[in-house]
């Protein structure tokens, strides 16, 4: 299952872990990454999402890792801001509260 069918995150995941290309394509396709993985978590098939996205259910057994490679594929975030303070403090707090979060990613 994937959210494109380009699969972006299954042939990042699939080169960086076994080294070839991934040349399969996805059975369903679902536009949304938590549609994936209520797709996913239902027992429609098997995905490669973000560990983020799906740590409550990692922790409750409702899935289970295939495969945890040492040396798993990363995926770089950039919070980009206008130069200078903000204005706004509901940027500010969106600011602070990803840099805090992003610290357990």
């Amino acid at each position: 299952m994937a959210y494109s069918d380009d699969l972006p995150i299954a042939r990042r995941y699939w080169r960086h872990v076994f080294g070839v290309r991934l040349t399969g394509q996805a059975a369903i396709t679902v536009p949304d990454l938590r549609g994936v993985l209520a797709a996913v978590v239902a027992g429609a098939g098997i995905t490669v999402l973000p560990r983020y996205l799906c740590l409550g259910e990692l922790a409750s057994g409702a899935l289970v890792p295939l495969l945890s490679p040492e040396d798993p594929p990363i995926n770089t975030g950039y919070l980009i801001q206008r130069p200078g303070a903000s204005d706004n403090p509901h940027v500010v707090l969106v600011r602070e509260r990803l840099l805090r979060a992003g610290r357990t990613w």
